[in-house]
């Protein structure tokens, strides 16, 4: 088993913030290769549990005009290292959608390349950890076409002691002339042993780009939780609530009822659909 340097943020910061990479003993991947052709559409759906092969490779590739949503769960994983390579050629479109579970110890790495003229990447990541839980996320859209566009949205939320980086850049390659790129992170954090550290990136080397990025993080408040306890609510069912009104923009956009049943189950809000 070797020691691989994983999650490289592109331009690295203070050494003493723990962010510009990750390291872990990782054996063999097991590696999945889906391309589409020009015009196809597909869903393709993965499921990660601790019972799975926790080292795992995934590359796609979409033709002109192929259109691909991706759900990727990963639930409660004991270690987890997890690594997306995306390419996206001339009006080809991937919607990825990633709900985390727990986490236990899970890496995550996500590279996105928009290589073609009007491509677009769409990325929606919900984030529930506790316990011991770390997670490490870097996720980097590259803008290489004309007119390319990605949008990241990501919520999370941490309670215990869990720790959580995610890292999300959006780079303007030179020739991505009129390319737009936004990223943006909500993230709550209950309880004060909690460690939430978020790094957006922007990188340009072309002038007639767009690129927006943002964070919210922040407690709960507690004028809202004397309120919601004097209408005879629990401090378990507000925070359940709280997380639910973080998680579901992730979870509503998983679509197989199945899939959801199982989410809302491993997070302990029984069988619902909302």
């Amino acid at each position: 088993m070797a020691t691989e340097r994983l999650n490289i943020l592109p331009v690295p910061t203070f050494a003493s913030l723990g962010v510009n990479w990750a390291e872990r003993s990782v054996e063999m991947y097991e590696t999945e290769t889906i391309a589409l052709n020009a015009g196809d559409e597909q869903t393709v759906i993965r499921y990660a549990d601790a019972d799975t092969y926790p080292f795992r490779n995934l590359y796609i590739s979409l033709g002109a005009g192929a259109k691909m949503k991706l759900v990727q769960v990963f639930d409660r994983a004991a270690r987890c290292v997890s690594r997306l390579n995306v390419s996206l050629d001339e009006s080809a479109e991937l919607e990825l959608v990633q709900v985390y579970i727990g986490g236990g110890d899970t890496v995550s790495e996500i590279v996105a390349r928009l290589d073609g003229a009007g491509s677009r990447f769409k990325a929606v990541i919900g984030c529930a950890l506790d316990g011991d839980d770390s997670l490490d996320i870097d996720l980097i859209a590259e803008h290489r076409g004309r007119k390319s566009l990605s949008e990241i949205n990501a919520a999370s939320v941490l309670s215990g002691s869990s720790n959580k980086i995610f890292k999300g850049t959006i780079d303007f390659k030179n020739g991505s002339s009129g390319a737009k790129g936004s990223e943006h992170e909500n993230a709550l954090l209950l309880g004060n042993r909690v460690r939430n550290r978020t790094v957006p990136v922007i990188l340009c080397d072309e002038e007639n780009v767009e690129g927006n990025h943002g964070a919210t993080i922040g407690r709960l408040d507690e004028k809202h939780i004397f309120y919601m306890r004097s209408r005879g609510m629990s401090e378990d069912k507000i925070y359940e609530l709280m997380a639910r009104s973080k998680l579901m923009q992730a979870i509503g956009r998983v679509g197989d009822r199945e899939v959801k049943a199982r989410i809302y189950n491993s997070l302990g809000w029984g069988d619902t659909d909302e």
